[in-house]
């Protein structure tokens, strides 16, 4: 993503990650579907409060179509097999623009 002219932040506990989303300094939230110590259900519960901020799911590509659908029910922006890179850049830029209007591009 960085490559892409994205900043990112990495962290690797849930914990942390809402803590970081606490200060609102983000535009997009990826998370795997099943981050450490809390699952995605939680974090996507957890970000109904923040209704601007878009969460993408990567998920494994082997889970049946059923899962993606509950997981955009519980608020996920997108849901995407996490080794289509392509894909997941294409619902970033897409989530971005959505979000900052046709100008949005890389940060």
């Amino acid at each position: 993503m960085e490559e892409d002219g994205f900043d990112t932040t990495t962290t690797w506990d849930a914990c942390e990650a809402m803590a970081l989303l606490g200060t609102g300094k983000f535009d997009l939230l990826l998370v795997g579907e099943h981050p450490p110590e809390v699952k995605s259900e939680e974090i996507l519960r957890g970000l109904r409060t923040r209704r601007s901020l878009p969460c993408i799911v990567l998920q494994a590509a082997t889970r049946h179509p059923f899962d993606a659908q509950y997981l955009s029910f519980l608020g996920a922006y997108a849901v995407v097999p996490k080794q289509k890179m392509k894909e997941i850049m294409e619902k970033v830029h897409q989530s971005l623009k959505n979000r900052y209007g046709a100008s949005a591009g890389a940060a």
